[in-house]
């Protein structure tokens, strides 16, 4: 176990998990302190899931006894179910989930050694090794085993000995990597023609996608399920054996030719792998082969479908019937020979079978509690041009794979009777889990899924009755007939916002992930961290994000507000009224940091951009990508007077570092964060019959006065290059904003009396007193204040 680090001041056994964002270095920094993961089994509950201190030593024992208890309860009826008529890959996924569920938390390394590594990230990377090795001559191992003896040895006298020749030429394994490109246009580029099912099926369809790869790409090397070491975000990552090469390259034209014959070009696979050798294991060097498979990967993806060879010539021969408008999809552009234009009679839509597939598949996620999956032959068109594009369902049966979701048990029991030999039932959600039981045939488990789909409910018909009439009448247009259930169209989110208008479109990633996993772990790095590092930031990104984005996008009358487009690997993508977006977009940051184990050097930027409900999405995305790249080129300084990089957010065109921004749990100092000051600027311009303080709307049209007269010029000043110091610190800047601004909003609290006087008066006493520094992000706050109350 090469992810064994010696603890050199510790003695006894240490009692719980340590979480794995403690042993990285990022931003040139460590955790804080050390936290632990709660020894409890894995759900999406923030008491289990979030680290916590050490515990007392009653506690931990009392925390192992259930563990152990649940788990040989779940584990026997799991023997129990297999002993008449067994399936060992059955046996073995349901085993794996079992080892997910209990062990995610529970310390491998439980002797004199980091316990940094779970039981589960290390039984499952030990496997797939040993997978990878079974079939190897017994005498090259045996005298690996022995170099290797050799070489701890010579390392107990001197750190640095050289590795022996035997370990750097005897090649242990494949790392192999996937990824799916052409993601981001297939989702977005779609007219809003039934854009709202479709965007979340589209979205959903390709995490599918991404699995029936993978499962395709397993079975065809022959590879458990314990050799698929991640897999998100589009990608995948698994470890294979050295003489699966030439096989991989088949694997790779196959692929291409499915996703050219359903997809025509618009998605395709990069597939690479580099080969391990024993001493890659060791010393970090496994973060060199990560990077390198990456840039393997981007190659790739350069030269898309060039192993196809001379089929790549057909690719460039005119398709569809030049122009037939009665074949043309509305939604996605291509010509279809099925192409109909079923639907409401008032406003017949042209739509493709596989669109209509997508739009299907969104409306089925709309109450899924259960995931429903079947291994089937798979099938690969030799002339892929020759065949004719089909449904979701239809691409993944081409990768050997069935998947449907449901609500209930009943209707999964339908689907399976016309299922083949083995197939897979896993729970969407914590409490679905409790419903399922193992046989011979089942896999079963949890998976994690975001999957919050706003639907018009008996609450959002209420809130519609209370409109004026014109609204009224312009959003019952929108709505589908009989709209009871149905996905809420995205007028519908825009026009239940709060103050003005607008759908707020939210990207956000995690900063640098590429760099802290190829440089995070150091000399420490091995494949089990890397696993446990890709199954933290997954458990966040497509388990805890639902449960924030449920919580936060529910109002107190029951509409939900938020729609989850997509939430995986490192990522994330909503469409929601404008207020719950950046509501949320704060919560997940604050509480990346607390899941993170409060590390400085973990965090996410996020670009948020205001559109109206029938703006096209695609260009809708591009202006929140947009955002979020201002976001992540911003400079700025943190409470601890670090110079800090990216960790920002970019709303209303301008980006701020989120603690001057504020997320969640995070305050500044004097004048309060941006959030907080836009909720004060709120309170007080809001009509006194509104509960506010009734000061005129010119207090915000005063400040945001004040902030465009200093941007236009600090605009100049950045243009001359004299914006920062000798040192590339921003220069504070003095300008008539200063006193002007000061002068008014005197003037103005001299006009009020009791507290709405005082707040204006403390509001100036504020600015002055900082020199009118914070005219930069009052701006924002004003702006952001106005749009609370239009």
């Amino acid at each position: 176990a090469g992810e064994r680090i010696p603890k050199r001041k510790e003695k006894g056994q240490p009692r719980q998990l340590l979480s794995v964002f403690c042993s990285l270095t990022a931003d040139g920094q460590r955790a804080p302190k050390q936290a632990y993961w709660p020894l409890s089994p894995l759900r999406m509950a923030k008491e289990t899931l979030f680290p916590i201190g050490e515990v007392e030593e009653q506690e931990v024992q009392h925390a192992y006894d259930n563990l152990w208890r649940e788990f040989s309860a779940d584990a026997a009826a799991l023997r129990e179910a297999h002993e008449k008529d067994s399936s060992l890959p059955v046996y073995l996924e349901s085993m794996l989930l079992l080892l997910q569920r209990y062990t995610w938390c529970v310390p491998s390394s439980y002797y004199r050694a980091l316990p940094d590594v779970s039981l589960y990230d290390h039984s499952r990377t030990t496997a797939a090794l040993a997978v990878c090795l079974l079939g190897k001559n017994e005498a090259t191992l045996d005298q690996v085993l022995r170099a290797l003896e050799q070489w701890h040895e010579a390392r107990k006298k001197n750190h640095s000995a050289p590795m022996p020749d035997e370990l750097e030429e005897t090649k242990a394994a494949l790392l192999v990597g996937g990824d799916i490109s052409g993601v981001q246009d297939f989702i977005y580029t779609i007219t809003a023609r039934g854009a709202t099912s479709a965007l979340r099926g589209r979205s959903f369809y390709l995490q599918l996608l991404t699995e029936a790869v993978a499962r395709f790409v397993l079975r065809r090397l022959n590879l458990p399920i314990t050799n698929l070491l991640y897999q998100g975000g589009g990608g995948f990552y698994l470890l294979a054996r050295p003489s699966d090469q030439d096989e991989l390259e088949k694997v790779q034209r196959d692929v291409s030719l499915i996703l050219l014959a359903h997809h025509r070009g618009d998605l395709y696979l990069a597939l690479e792998a580099v080969s391990l050798a024993v001493a890659d294991f060791y010393d970090g060097r496994i973060s060199g082969k990560w990077r390198e498979l990456g840039e393997r990967l981007q190659k790739a993806k350069q030269r898309r479908f060039a192993e196809l060879g001379d089929k790549l010539n057909s690719l460039f021969q005119p398709e569809g019937h030049g122009g037939n408008e009665e074949r043309e999809c509305q939604v996605c552009g291509r010509e279809h020979p099925g192409t109909t234009d079923k639907g409401a009679k008032d406003n017949p839509v042209r739509k493709c079978p596989p669109c209509r597939s997508y739009e299907s598949l969104g409306d089925s996620l709309r109450r899924a509690r259960y995931l429903w999956l079947a291994q089937v032959e798979p099938s690969v068109p030799e002339n892929p041009l020759e065949t004719t594009p089909r449904g979701w369902d239809e691409v993944l049966v081409a990768f050997g794979m069935q998947a449907r979701v449901g609500e209930n048990l009943k209707q999964i029991s339908k689907q399976i009777l016309k299922a083949g030999s083995s197939y897979w039932i896993l729970a969407l959600k914590d409490e679905a889990l409790n419903d399922l039981k193992p046989d011979s045939r089942t896999v079963v488990g949890r998976r994690f899924l975001v999957n919050v789909t706003p639907t018009y409910e008996t609450a959002d018909a209420l809130w519609l009755r209370q409109q004026p009439r014109e609204v009224q009448k312009t959003l019952r247009r929108e709505l589908p007939q009989e709209p009871e259930g149905k996905v809420k169209p995205f007028t519908l989110l825009e026009a239940q916002s709060t103050g003005v208008k607008r759908l707020g479109v939210l990207r956000m990633d995690v900063d640098d992930l590429g760099k802290l996993f190829a440089e995070g772990f150091g000399d420490n790095a091995t494949l089990s961290r890397v696993a446990a590092l890709s199954f933290a930031i997954s458990l966040f990104f497509e388990g805890w994000v639902e449960v924030l984005a449920e919580r936060i996008g529910k109002t107190e009358d029951g509409q939900q507000r938020l729609y989850s487009i997509y939430s995986g690997g490192d990522d994330l993508f909503f469409v929601g009224s404008w207020d719950a977006v950046v509501e949320l977009a704060r919560a997940i940051r604050a509480d990346l940091t607390s899941f993170a184990a409060r590390h400085p050097g973990v965090h996410a930027s996020a670009g948020i951009a205001l559109v109206g409900g029938k703006y096209p999405l695609y260009q809708a995305a591009k202006d929140a990508g947009v955002a979020e790249g201002q976001a992540k080129s911003l400079r700025w300084r943190g409470g601890d007077g670090r110079m800090r990089r990216k960790d920002a957010v970019s709303f209303l065109g301008r980006a701020l570092g989120w603690r001057l921004f504020g997320m969640e749990d995070c305050e500044v100092e004097g004048l309060g964060s941006t959030h907080q000051l836009a909720h004060r600027l709120e309170r007080m311009v809001k009509p006194k019959e509104n509960k506010g303080e009734g000061v005129p709307q010119a207090l915000l049209h005063a400040l945001i006065r004040l902030y465009e007269m200093y941007e236009t010029a600090a605009e100049h000043r950045r243009r001359l290059g004299e914006d920062r110091t000798q040192v590339g610190e921003e220069q504070a800047y003095w300008g008539p904003w200063m006193w002007r601004g000061y002068y008014f909003l005197k003037r103005m609290a001299g006009r009020y009396k009791g507290s709405t006087g005082k707040a204006i008066a403390d509001l100036a006493d504020s600015l002055h007193g900082e020199r009118f520094r914070a005219i930069e992000w009052i701006g924002l706050a004003a702006r952001w204040a106005e749009l609370l109350v239009r």
